[in-house]
């Protein structure tokens, strides 16, 4: 009996649990601090550099306000100063500085409401090759992985970024393309049946370390992981992995936002942490500014993946556009000559594109031509592009 009425006031406990939760709105979101947001690092090789400034934006917002208008520069512990040119807003430039090893550098920023920023002056790193990319497919993606040594044992710290690139392809080959009011067979350089989609992933960085090795070596880290659903990998995938060598309080920084983005959601996550930088406003101390800056070249390594080398089994890909949406309609030519009036009718709103034509299998005259709506046509409808990067290997 008192196990009875110990169950009973257990269920009215839970009972009253789940009943009582509210969402929880943080008081955070209705105030925006407007940080500073310094995005970026020196690339000290031959490569370009770009700095991004920004705002910090309320939690629930979708805009990112640039910061445009500034005065950046790279300036050295010897008094060499390397200017930035702003190539579009709030993003600042320069290439091949090839800078020399034997100094430290830091990044000077003046805003168009005269605060002043800096970042802490950081040792210039050289980042060694990457030994390889590989990958490996698992129950439902593939994982990729990367692997690195510096023989002088001086890199221990690394930092990984990933840009990404793979194809799709439309449910029809066109044929034909109306423009100027006339049906026309594609140019073949132009055709809108494959297309390539190119990313990089807001949260694609890693980090890792060797200092609890004799040797400076990292072996088979997980650099990336790509679903099979999303459908990047149903045909030709490539990888493009970039390797910076970084400082000790650099990886504390990368790490520490690593966790603060990728770990929180349970009671068991930690804690976010302060996470500010080495950057800090000159002008007025008590004006908070993010992001770290790093000094180091820059290795990188690229990967083509091709779907086809995926067992049969491998979780298949469904297509963006609805395959029910997408059949196919007929446009005949009568003997009453209309075809032009229709045919502006049927094309000219863009919405449907022609496909081929067709002929007659007894007379081979063209008896009409096909078309689709122009999302199952038209591959840059899923926001690729039909022309094929220059790295992008013939035959693909």
């Amino acid at each position: 009996m008192k196990s009875s009425a110990l169950s009973v006031l257990f269920l009215v406990f839970l009972l009253f649990c789940t009943n009582c939760q509210k969402p929880y709105q943080p008081a955070i979101i209705s105030v925006n601090p407007n940080y500073l947001v310094v995005e970026g690092f020196i690339n000290s090789g031959s490569d370009s550099t770009f700095i991004t400034l920004s705002r910090t934006a309320l939690l629930n917002s979708t805009t990112i306000k640039s910061e445009t208008g500034a005065t950046v520069a790279i300036e050295s512990d010897k008094n060499d100063i390397y200017p930035l040119a702003e190539v579009k807003p709030g993003v600042y430039s320069t290439v091949n500085l090839n800078l020399p090893t034997d100094r430290n550098y830091r990044l000077h920023i003046f805003t168009s409401v005269n605060k002043e920023y800096a970042s802490d002056y950081v040792e210039n790193k050289i980042s060694p090759p990457i030994d390889s990319v590989f990958y490996e497919p698992l129950a439902a993606g593939v994982q990729f992985y990367v692997s690195t040594h510096d023989p002088a044992n001086k890199t221990r710290y690394y930092k990984w970024d990933y840009d990404e690139t793979w194809t799709y392809f439309s449910a029809y080959f066109s044929q034909l393309i109306y423009q100027n009011h006339q049906l026309n067979f594609r140019d073949p350089d132009s055709t809108v049946y494959t297309c390539y989609r190119h990313a990089t992933p807001s949260n694609s960085f890693y980090v890792s370390n060797s200092t609890n090795l004799s040797q400076d070596v990292i072996a088979r880290f997980p650099v990336g992981y790509v679903a099979a659903s999303t459908g990047k990998i149903t045909h030709v995938y490539s990888l493009n992995v970039r390797q910076t060598a970084i400082t000790a309080d650099a990886f504390k920084y990368w790490q520490n936002l690593k966790k603060n983005t990728e770990q929180l959601g349970s009671i068991f996550d930690p804690f976010p942490s302060t996470t500010l930088g080495n950057l800090h406003c000159i002008s007025d101390p008590k004006a908070g500014v993010l992001g770290f800056i790093s000094v180091s070249t820059q290795t990188t390594k690229r990967i083509f993946f091709a779907g086809r080398s995926l067992p049969d089994h491998y979780p298949k890909y469904v297509a963006p556009y609805d395959t029910a949406n997408c059949a196919s309609g007929f446009l005949p030519i009568d003997p009453q000559n209309t075809l032009a009036q229709r045919e502006e009718q049927t094309f000219f709103s863009g919405d449907t594109v022609p496909i081929k034509v067709v002929e007659s299998l007894l007379t081979f005259k063209v008896t009409g031509f096909t078309y689709a709506p122009k999302i199952c046509v038209d591959c840059r409808v899923q926001g690729g592009t039909n022309i094929r990067p220059p790295y992008w290997p013939i035959g693909l």
